[in-house]
């Protein structure tokens, strides 16, 4: 298994690079996120990667942390969702953004993926919302950044995600906040399940305008469950 590459980068493509690593080029796949992200070529790279085996080829998947790298991994799993499918996911929704888009159900936000239909969009809700409660606590607890990857709040900052919709932006906007998360670690203390948690905490975030302090989004999170009651 390849996990990670380090080398200068050769050429830059619309969805792959070519890294040489001592005189060895590696093609590596990746999505228009992280190419946004990279520094030009002729500089050196370094990716996390997973390695793909098909019947006719092997191909290099590369990753600017390891949340994506296994959010690729994650989406993969669903059936009728290959490569090319969680690729265009990740490079057209933040991970925060389809992560809430998966605990409330909104399949519309998914299927704005190209490549990504209807019945796949709702498959993927259906089989992972159980499973993004989990990965929430993943990327609460990594911090790896790989450091010749620019921040995403480096690159045309002007430019924001039309489907975030929650004021965040740049690097903001690929992670789960730590107010967010430790909103729903205080759910579960209080003898709520993970995944209700997950899913009061995204609503309360998905339906407001503006950063929500922690005991705030406890506190109308709680209302979302009592309801629910």
């Amino acid at each position: 298994m390849i996990g990670k590459i380090t080398g200068i980068i050769d050429y830059i493509s619309t969805d792959h690079i070519l890294v040489d690593v001592s005189g060895v080029g590696y093609l590596i796949y990746i999505t228009n996120a992280t190419i946004n992200k990279l520094p030009g070529s002729g500089q050196e790279v370094s990716l996390f990667t997973e390695l793909v085996v098909k019947e006719e080829l092997l191909q290099l998947i590369g990753f600017s942390t390891p949340i994506e790298r296994d959010w690729y991994k994650l989406l993969t799993s669903v059936q009728g969702v290959g490569s090319k499918a969680a690729l265009a996911l990740l490079g057209h929704i933040p991970i925060r953004t389809l992560s809430r888009a998966i605990l409330l159900e909104d399949s519309d936000t998914i299927k704005e993926a190209q490549g990504i239909g209807p019945k796949i969009a709702k498959r993927l809700v259906l089989e992972l919302k159980g499973k993004v409660p989990d990965m929430l606590t993943l990327a609460g607890n990594s911090t790896k950044v790989l450091e010749n990857i620019r921040p995403t709040a480096q690159v045309g900052k002007e430019k924001k995600s039309n489907l975030a919709g929650d004021g965040f932006d740049g690097m903001e906007m690929d992670n789960i906040s730590n107010a967010e998360l430790d909103a729903i670690s205080a759910l579960v203390n209080l003898g709520y399940s993970q995944i209700d948690s997950s899913r009061a905490v995204a609503l309360v975030v998905d339906q407001g305008d503006r950063i929500f302090e922690v005991e705030d989004l406890i506190k109308r999170a709680l209302q979302v469950l009592v309801k629910k009651e």
